[in-house]
Protein backbone atom coordinates (compact mmCIF):
# COMPACT_ATOMS: atom_id res chain seq x y z
CA UNK A 1 0.00 0.00 0.00
CA UNK A 2 3.11 2.27 0.88
CA UNK A 3 4.24 1.66 -2.75
CA UNK A 4 1.23 3.91 -4.41
CA UNK A 5 2.17 7.03 -2.06
CA UNK A 6 5.25 7.08 -4.40
CA UNK A 7 5.31 7.56 -8.70
CA UNK A 8 8.05 5.47 -9.92
CA UNK A 9 8.68 7.29 -13.07
CA UNK A 10 10.19 10.02 -13.51
CA UNK A 11 8.23 11.81 -16.20
CA UNK A 12 5.26 11.02 -13.47
CA UNK A 13 7.00 13.00 -10.89
CA UNK A 14 7.69 15.60 -13.34
CA UNK A 15 4.15 15.73 -14.24
CA UNK A 16 2.89 15.70 -10.38
CA UNK A 17 5.49 18.72 -10.10
CA UNK A 18 4.09 20.45 -12.82
CA UNK A 19 0.63 20.12 -11.56
CA UNK A 20 1.18 21.12 -8.03
CA UNK A 21 3.07 24.40 -8.84
CA UNK A 22 0.33 25.20 -11.56
CA UNK A 23 -2.33 24.65 -8.62
CA UNK A 24 0.02 27.10 -6.08
CA UNK A 25 0.35 29.30 -8.61
CA UNK A 26 -3.68 29.67 -9.00
CA UNK A 27 -4.45 29.73 -5.14
CA UNK A 28 -2.14 32.66 -4.67
CA UNK A 29 -3.48 34.45 -7.69
CA UNK A 30 -7.44 33.66 -6.22
CA UNK A 31 -5.89 35.29 -2.56
CA UNK A 32 -4.29 37.85 -4.80
CA UNK A 33 -7.31 39.02 -6.49
CA UNK A 34 -9.68 38.54 -3.65
CA UNK A 35 -7.07 40.19 -1.00
CA UNK A 36 -8.66 43.96 -1.45
CA UNK A 37 -12.20 42.97 -1.05
CA UNK A 38 -11.34 40.99 2.18
CA UNK A 39 -9.47 44.16 3.75
CA UNK A 40 -12.41 46.19 2.79
CA UNK A 41 -14.65 43.75 4.53
CA UNK A 42 -12.55 43.61 7.54
CA UNK A 43 -12.03 47.50 7.87
CA UNK A 44 -16.08 47.57 7.62
CA UNK A 45 -16.39 45.33 10.59
CA UNK A 46 -13.52 47.00 12.40
CA UNK A 47 -14.96 50.42 11.51
CA UNK A 48 -18.73 48.77 12.65
CA UNK A 49 -17.71 47.66 15.89
CA UNK A 50 -15.93 51.01 16.68
CA UNK A 51 -18.63 52.71 15.62
CA UNK A 52 -20.48 50.63 18.75
CA UNK A 53 -18.20 50.77 21.64
CA UNK A 54 -18.62 54.81 20.69
CA UNK A 55 -22.54 54.63 20.71
CA UNK A 56 -21.98 53.19 24.19
CA UNK A 57 -19.18 55.73 25.28
CA UNK A 58 -21.71 58.78 23.84
CA UNK A 59 -24.96 57.64 25.08
CA UNK A 60 -23.12 57.39 29.07
CA UNK A 61 -21.12 60.72 28.64
CA UNK A 62 -22.15 62.79 25.80
CA UNK A 63 -25.82 62.84 25.07
CA UNK A 64 -26.76 64.84 28.38
CA UNK A 65 -25.44 68.22 26.22
CA UNK A 66 -25.34 67.45 23.05
CA UNK A 67 -28.50 65.04 22.53
CA UNK A 68 -29.81 61.55 22.82
CA UNK A 69 -29.59 62.15 18.74
CA UNK A 70 -26.73 64.65 18.49
CA UNK A 71 -29.21 67.86 17.61
CA UNK A 72 -28.01 69.56 20.67
CA UNK A 73 -29.61 71.56 23.64
CA UNK A 74 -30.41 75.44 23.95
CA UNK A 75 -27.22 77.15 25.38
CA UNK A 76 -25.49 73.79 26.47
CA UNK A 77 -23.74 72.25 24.22
CA UNK A 78 -23.90 72.01 19.95
CA UNK A 79 -25.27 69.44 17.67
CA UNK A 80 -22.91 67.17 16.08
CA UNK A 81 -25.62 65.56 13.71
CA UNK A 82 -25.22 68.87 12.11
CA UNK A 83 -24.45 69.27 8.27
CA UNK A 84 -23.12 72.71 8.87
CA UNK A 85 -21.00 70.37 11.06
CA UNK A 86 -19.95 68.26 8.39
CA UNK A 87 -19.13 71.06 6.06
CA UNK A 88 -22.36 71.15 4.50
CA UNK A 89 -22.78 75.16 3.56
CA UNK A 90 -26.76 75.92 2.63
CA UNK A 91 -25.60 78.88 0.81
CA UNK A 92 -22.15 78.11 -0.41
CA UNK A 93 -23.02 77.80 -3.61
CA UNK A 94 -24.76 81.48 -4.10
CA UNK A 95 -22.25 82.58 -2.07
CA UNK A 96 -19.00 81.36 -4.23
CA UNK A 97 -21.27 82.62 -7.35
CA UNK A 98 -21.44 86.01 -6.33
CA UNK A 99 -17.69 86.12 -4.90
CA UNK A 100 -16.87 84.72 -8.33
CA UNK A 101 -18.83 87.31 -10.49
CA UNK A 102 -17.52 90.49 -8.44
CA UNK A 103 -14.23 89.24 -9.25
CA UNK A 104 -15.27 89.07 -12.86
CA UNK A 105 -16.59 92.94 -11.92
CA UNK A 106 -13.01 93.97 -10.99
CA UNK A 107 -11.67 92.20 -13.51
CA UNK A 108 -13.41 93.65 -16.40
CA UNK A 109 -14.17 97.27 -15.16
CA UNK A 110 -10.16 97.62 -14.97
CA UNK A 111 -10.18 96.19 -18.49
CA UNK A 112 -12.61 99.10 -19.23
CA UNK A 113 -10.37 101.88 -17.63
CA UNK A 114 -7.06 100.63 -19.40
CA UNK A 115 -8.98 100.91 -22.52
CA UNK A 116 -10.36 104.50 -21.95
CA UNK A 117 -7.12 105.63 -20.67
CA UNK A 118 -5.29 104.54 -23.84
CA UNK A 119 -8.51 106.44 -25.88
CA UNK A 120 -8.24 109.55 -24.25
CA UNK A 121 -4.45 109.34 -24.56
CA UNK A 122 -3.77 112.99 -25.76
CA UNK A 123 0.62 112.11 -26.06
CA UNK A 124 -0.38 109.37 -27.88
CA UNK A 125 -3.60 109.16 -29.84
CA UNK A 126 -4.44 105.86 -31.23
CA UNK A 127 -4.88 105.39 -34.46
CA UNK A 128 -8.32 106.10 -35.95
CA UNK A 129 -8.89 102.33 -36.70
CA UNK A 130 -7.57 101.35 -33.18
CA UNK A 131 -10.09 103.83 -31.65
CA UNK A 132 -13.01 101.83 -33.55
CA UNK A 133 -11.58 98.70 -31.78
CA UNK A 134 -11.31 99.90 -28.26
CA UNK A 135 -15.04 101.25 -28.55
CA UNK A 136 -16.32 97.68 -29.81
CA UNK A 137 -14.02 96.11 -27.34
CA UNK A 138 -15.67 98.78 -24.34
CA UNK A 139 -19.18 97.87 -25.66
CA UNK A 140 -18.49 94.03 -25.86
CA UNK A 141 -16.91 94.46 -21.67
CA UNK A 142 -19.95 96.65 -20.88
CA UNK A 143 -22.46 93.75 -21.95
CA UNK A 144 -20.21 91.33 -20.11
CA UNK A 145 -20.83 93.58 -16.56
CA UNK A 146 -24.48 93.65 -17.15
CA UNK A 147 -24.30 89.79 -17.22
CA UNK A 148 -22.41 89.72 -14.50
CA UNK A 149 -24.67 92.15 -12.20
CA UNK A 150 -27.69 90.37 -13.34
CA UNK A 151 -25.52 86.97 -12.37
CA UNK A 152 -25.07 88.33 -8.63
CA UNK A 153 -28.83 89.70 -8.25
CA UNK A 154 -29.55 86.39 -9.05
CA UNK A 155 -27.55 84.16 -6.54
CA UNK A 156 -28.27 86.85 -3.75
CA UNK A 157 -32.07 86.37 -4.70
CA UNK A 158 -31.81 82.66 -4.75
CA UNK A 159 -29.65 82.65 -1.06
CA UNK A 160 -32.37 85.03 0.37
CA UNK A 161 -34.70 82.17 -0.29
CA UNK A 162 -32.94 79.81 1.30
CA UNK A 163 -32.15 81.67 4.45
CA UNK A 164 -35.71 81.98 4.89
CA UNK A 165 -36.38 78.71 4.85
CA UNK A 166 -34.01 78.14 7.21
CA UNK A 167 -35.15 81.15 9.48
CA UNK A 168 -35.60 78.55 12.58
CA UNK A 169 -32.19 77.32 12.17
CA UNK A 170 -30.70 80.95 11.68
CA UNK A 171 -32.61 81.32 15.21
CA UNK A 172 -30.58 78.14 16.32
CA UNK A 173 -27.24 79.75 15.61
CA UNK A 174 -26.35 78.58 12.42
CA UNK A 175 -24.86 81.66 11.77
CA UNK A 176 -23.27 83.33 14.79
CA UNK A 177 -22.91 86.74 15.22
CA UNK A 178 -25.64 87.41 12.11
CA UNK A 179 -27.06 90.13 14.06
CA UNK A 180 -23.60 92.15 13.06
CA UNK A 181 -24.39 92.20 9.57
CA UNK A 182 -27.93 91.77 8.81
CA UNK A 183 -30.19 94.79 8.13
CA UNK A 184 -27.41 97.10 8.55
CA UNK A 185 -27.54 99.92 5.81
CA UNK A 186 -23.68 100.24 6.58
CA UNK A 187 -22.77 96.44 5.69
CA UNK A 188 -21.26 96.39 2.22
CA UNK A 189 -21.86 93.78 0.18
CA UNK A 190 -18.61 92.28 0.15
CA UNK A 191 -18.78 92.41 3.80
CA UNK A 192 -21.41 90.33 3.61
CA UNK A 193 -19.80 87.74 1.38
CA UNK A 194 -16.84 87.49 3.61
CA UNK A 195 -19.13 86.86 6.50
CA UNK A 196 -20.90 83.98 4.91
CA UNK A 197 -17.50 82.55 3.66
CA UNK A 198 -15.98 82.54 7.24
CA UNK A 199 -19.28 81.20 8.69
CA UNK A 200 -19.97 78.30 5.83
CA UNK A 201 -19.36 75.30 7.74
CA UNK A 202 -17.85 74.76 11.18
CA UNK A 203 -14.59 74.07 10.33
CA UNK A 204 -14.31 77.48 8.88
CA UNK A 205 -16.09 79.46 11.70
CA UNK A 206 -13.35 78.11 14.20
CA UNK A 207 -10.32 78.57 11.75
CA UNK A 208 -9.60 75.07 12.13
CA UNK A 209 -7.11 74.02 8.94
CA UNK A 210 -6.95 70.65 9.07
CA UNK A 211 -9.91 67.39 8.73
CA UNK A 212 -13.22 67.52 10.32
CA UNK A 213 -11.29 63.29 11.79
CA UNK A 214 -8.23 65.46 13.35
CA UNK A 215 -10.70 68.59 14.56
CA UNK A 216 -12.96 65.78 16.59
CA UNK A 217 -10.12 64.35 17.96
CA UNK A 218 -8.26 66.51 19.03
CA UNK A 219 -11.19 68.66 21.00
CA UNK A 220 -12.15 65.59 22.74
CA UNK A 221 -8.60 65.00 24.13
CA UNK A 222 -7.75 68.71 25.12
CA UNK A 223 -11.30 70.10 25.45
CA UNK A 224 -12.34 73.41 24.93
CA UNK A 225 -11.17 75.51 27.43
CA UNK A 226 -13.26 78.73 27.51
CA UNK A 227 -16.71 76.80 26.47
CA UNK A 228 -17.75 77.30 29.78
CA UNK A 229 -17.87 81.07 29.47
CA UNK A 230 -19.92 80.21 26.43
CA UNK A 231 -22.57 78.18 27.07
CA UNK A 232 -24.47 79.37 30.10
CA UNK A 233 -25.83 75.98 31.31
CA UNK A 234 -23.06 74.00 31.09
CA UNK A 235 -19.43 73.27 32.69
CA UNK A 236 -18.43 73.85 29.18
CA UNK A 237 -16.52 70.88 26.80
CA UNK A 238 -14.10 69.28 28.91
CA UNK A 239 -10.61 67.25 28.10
CA UNK A 240 -11.82 63.66 27.95
CA UNK A 241 -8.17 61.86 27.55
CA UNK A 242 -6.67 60.24 29.67
CA UNK A 243 -3.08 62.51 28.43
CA UNK A 244 -4.85 65.39 29.52
CA UNK A 245 -6.32 63.99 32.78
CA UNK A 246 -9.19 62.87 31.36
CA UNK A 247 -10.66 59.27 31.83
CA UNK A 248 -10.74 57.96 28.01
CA UNK A 249 -7.89 56.13 26.71
CA UNK A 250 -6.97 56.71 23.04
CA UNK A 251 -8.56 53.39 21.85
CA UNK A 252 -12.11 55.33 23.16
CA UNK A 253 -11.72 58.66 22.02
CA UNK A 254 -10.55 56.70 18.12
CA UNK A 255 -14.30 54.95 18.57
CA UNK A 256 -16.41 58.24 19.85
CA UNK A 257 -14.64 59.93 16.98
CA UNK A 258 -15.94 57.18 14.72
CA UNK A 259 -19.43 57.60 16.12
CA UNK A 260 -19.59 61.16 15.64
CA UNK A 261 -18.17 61.23 11.94
CA UNK A 262 -20.93 58.40 11.78
CA UNK A 263 -23.87 61.28 11.30
CA UNK A 264 -22.67 62.38 8.06
CA UNK A 265 -25.03 62.11 5.23
CA UNK A 266 -22.32 63.00 2.78
CA UNK A 267 -24.57 65.21 0.05
CA UNK A 268 -27.82 63.85 1.18
CA UNK A 269 -28.73 66.82 3.91
CA UNK A 270 -30.90 68.40 3.37
CA UNK A 271 -33.65 71.89 4.65
CA UNK A 272 -35.12 69.56 7.38
CA UNK A 273 -31.84 68.14 8.77
CA UNK A 274 -30.86 71.69 9.19
CA UNK A 275 -33.83 72.64 10.74
CA UNK A 276 -33.94 69.77 13.30
CA UNK A 277 -30.65 71.25 15.18
CA UNK A 278 -31.58 72.54 18.42
CA UNK A 279 -28.07 74.70 18.58
CA UNK A 280 -25.75 75.19 16.20
CA UNK A 281 -21.82 75.73 17.40
CA UNK A 282 -20.84 79.25 19.03
CA UNK A 283 -17.95 81.07 18.79
CA UNK A 284 -15.48 81.38 21.84
CA UNK A 285 -14.54 85.05 20.85
CA UNK A 286 -17.73 86.69 21.10
CA UNK A 287 -19.09 88.70 23.24
CA UNK A 288 -20.26 86.02 26.06
CA UNK A 289 -16.70 85.61 27.29
CA UNK A 290 -14.96 88.06 30.10
CA UNK A 291 -13.61 91.08 27.97
CA UNK A 292 -11.59 92.48 31.41
CA UNK A 293 -7.86 93.25 30.72
CA UNK A 294 -5.93 90.02 32.73
CA UNK A 295 -4.76 91.43 36.27
CA UNK A 296 -0.65 93.39 36.62
CA UNK A 297 2.12 91.04 37.29
CA UNK A 298 2.57 91.39 41.15
CA UNK A 299 6.34 93.08 40.23
CA UNK A 300 9.46 92.75 42.87
CA UNK A 301 8.27 96.01 45.12
CA UNK A 302 7.83 94.20 48.01
CA UNK A 303 6.33 97.03 49.80
CA UNK A 304 4.05 97.64 47.72
CA UNK A 305 3.06 93.86 47.03
CA UNK A 306 1.92 93.97 50.79
CA UNK A 307 -0.18 97.19 50.86
CA UNK A 308 -1.56 96.29 47.81
CA UNK A 309 -2.70 93.05 49.37
CA UNK A 310 -4.23 95.09 52.29
CA UNK A 311 -6.23 97.41 50.74
CA UNK A 312 -7.57 94.86 48.16
CA UNK A 313 -7.59 92.59 50.62
CA UNK A 314 -6.00 89.89 48.99
CA UNK A 315 -6.01 86.59 50.87
CA UNK A 316 -3.69 83.75 49.85
CA UNK A 317 -5.18 79.85 49.78
CA UNK A 318 -2.85 77.39 50.72
CA UNK A 319 -4.50 74.87 48.37
CA UNK A 320 -4.09 77.15 45.41
CA UNK A 321 -0.77 77.97 46.74
CA UNK A 322 0.50 74.18 46.43
CA UNK A 323 -0.98 73.31 43.43
CA UNK A 324 1.06 76.36 42.06
CA UNK A 325 4.18 75.52 43.71
CA UNK A 326 4.14 72.20 42.47
CA UNK A 327 2.62 72.22 39.03
CA UNK A 328 2.43 75.77 37.49
CA UNK A 329 5.69 77.40 38.72
CA UNK A 330 8.06 74.18 39.47
CA UNK A 331 9.20 75.10 42.38
CA UNK A 332 9.41 71.68 44.06
CA UNK A 333 12.04 70.62 41.10
CA UNK A 334 14.75 72.24 43.51
CA UNK A 335 13.36 72.93 46.86
CA UNK A 336 12.69 68.96 47.20
CA UNK A 337 15.49 67.53 50.02
CA UNK A 338 17.17 70.52 49.84
CA UNK A 339 19.80 69.56 47.66
CA UNK A 340 19.57 72.93 45.00
CA UNK A 341 17.77 74.77 47.24
CA UNK A 342 16.23 74.67 50.92
CA UNK A 343 13.66 72.16 51.22
CA UNK A 344 10.25 73.34 51.03
CA UNK A 345 9.67 71.35 54.52
CA UNK A 346 10.53 73.85 57.55
CA UNK A 347 10.18 76.76 55.96
CA UNK A 348 8.29 78.91 58.47
CA UNK A 349 10.60 77.47 61.23
CA UNK A 350 13.73 78.05 59.39
CA UNK A 351 12.57 81.72 58.57
CA UNK A 352 11.44 82.29 61.96
CA UNK A 353 14.44 80.78 64.03
CA UNK A 354 17.23 81.65 61.62
CA UNK A 355 16.74 83.83 58.79
CA UNK A 356 14.95 86.73 60.55
CA UNK A 357 17.72 86.98 63.11
CA UNK A 358 19.92 88.08 60.53
CA UNK A 359 20.62 91.99 60.92
CA UNK A 360 19.60 92.57 57.61
CA UNK A 361 16.17 91.18 57.78
CA UNK A 362 15.57 93.34 61.08
CA UNK A 363 11.97 94.07 61.93
CA UNK A 364 10.84 91.40 58.50
CA UNK A 365 7.64 89.43 59.20
CA UNK A 366 7.34 85.81 57.91
CA UNK A 367 5.45 87.15 55.11
CA UNK A 368 7.81 90.13 53.89
CA UNK A 369 10.44 87.68 53.98
CA UNK A 370 8.98 85.10 51.73
CA UNK A 371 7.98 87.25 48.86
CA UNK A 372 11.43 89.24 48.58
CA UNK A 373 12.93 85.98 48.41
CA UNK A 374 10.38 85.17 45.56
CA UNK A 375 10.48 88.30 43.94
CA UNK A 376 14.12 89.63 44.68
CA UNK A 377 15.58 86.23 44.74
CA UNK A 378 19.27 87.72 44.20
CA UNK A 379 19.29 89.82 47.07
CA UNK A 380 19.99 87.58 49.51
CA UNK A 381 21.24 83.84 48.84
CA UNK A 382 21.53 81.17 52.19
CA UNK A 383 24.96 79.87 52.92
CA UNK A 384 25.48 77.00 50.84
CA UNK A 385 23.93 77.43 48.12
CA UNK A 386 24.56 79.34 44.55
CA UNK A 387 23.35 82.74 43.66
CA UNK A 388 21.64 82.63 40.16
CA UNK A 389 19.89 79.61 40.05
CA UNK A 390 16.67 80.71 41.15
CA UNK A 391 14.45 82.54 38.24
CA UNK A 392 14.62 86.56 39.09
CA UNK A 393 11.41 87.00 36.87
CA UNK A 394 8.34 85.25 39.35
CA UNK A 395 7.79 88.96 40.00
CA UNK A 396 6.65 89.24 35.83
CA UNK A 397 5.04 85.55 35.85
CA UNK A 398 2.87 85.98 39.00
CA UNK A 399 -0.14 88.12 39.61
CA UNK A 400 -0.96 89.23 43.37
CA UNK A 401 -3.01 85.94 43.66
CA UNK A 402 -0.77 83.55 42.87
CA UNK A 403 1.75 85.12 44.72
CA UNK A 404 -0.18 85.25 47.71
CA UNK A 405 -1.36 81.54 47.73
CA UNK A 406 2.22 80.47 47.32
CA UNK A 407 3.20 82.27 50.06
CA UNK A 408 0.30 81.24 52.02
CA UNK A 409 1.18 77.50 51.32
CA UNK A 410 5.03 78.54 52.27
CA UNK A 411 3.79 79.80 55.61
CA UNK A 412 2.19 76.37 56.66
CA UNK A 413 5.39 74.34 56.02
Amino acid sequence: MGRLLFIKTIEGRILAGITMFVGMMILVGWVAINEEARMQSFVRQHTGRSIERGAELYALNCSECHGEEGLGAGDRAPGLNNPHFFGYDPVGLHTAAIINANRALVRLNKDIENLLTELTDADNPPAAERQDEIITKVAELEAQIEEQQLAIEAAVADRIAVLESLDTAVENGLFPLWDTVVDIETTSQNELEVFFYNNGTRLAQVGWGGDLRGYIITTLIHGRPGSGNVWPNSEGMAAWSQTAGGRFRQDQIEDLAAYILNYDKGENWTTEDFLAVAQYGKPLADGSLPTEPPPPPAGDDVAGILARWADEEIVGSPVSGEMLYDAEFGCTDCHRNGASAPDTVGTFARISSERLTLPQFAGYSVEQYLVESITRPGDYVVDGYSSGLMPANFGVRMIDQQLADIVSYLMTQ
